[in-house]
């Protein structure tokens, strides 16, 4: 099977298990990765450029390779929505407006499709995800335990 599409902007089911079938829910959640992506990207927000660039990036550009050497992305895109928290709480605009709501609620049917819990795998994975961000200085390491 042939991946098309932008892998940031790909849903997270489809970059862990990239020989499954293209379903639905994988179209609608590429779409929320795009309307996502662009309010984090342009719309005016409290935080500064390099803030807003590290929180993207770690959304969406980051992939690494796993213990089986395998590259691996998406992780973090899956773990904001079984969380709960797509996009992050913690990015605010600077004025109101309806389209970070729209796209929290849009998004938040995503939390059941990946609401099995993580694996320990998954979550040593995770940790080494986010590890090689802080040594890299791309994720503040105190940010990890709020």
């Amino acid at each position: 099977m042939i991946d098309l599409g932008t892998w940031q902007f790909m849903s997270a089911a489809l970059l862990e298990n990239p020989g499954h079938s293209h379903v639905f829910e994988d179209d609608i959640e590429s779409f929320v990765h795009v309307l996502g992506w662009t309010v984090l990207s342009y719309l005016p927000s409290p935080m500064d450029r390099y803030e807003r660039a590290d929180l993207v990036s770690y959304l969406y550009d980051h992939s690494f390779r796993d213990t089986t050497g395998r590259e691996r992305s998406g992780c973090a895109k899956e773990l904001q929505f079984k969380a709960g928290d797509y996009p992050p709480v913690r990015f605010t605009l600077t004025e109101p407006s309806p389209i970070l709501e729209l796209i929290r609620e849009v998004s938040s049917p995503f939390r059941a499709r990946y609401s099995k819990a993580p694996t320990e795998v998954e979550w040593k994975t995770f940790e080494v995800f986010n590890y090689t961000l802080v040594l890299n200085g791309q994720l503040d390491e105190e940010s990890l335990y709020d």
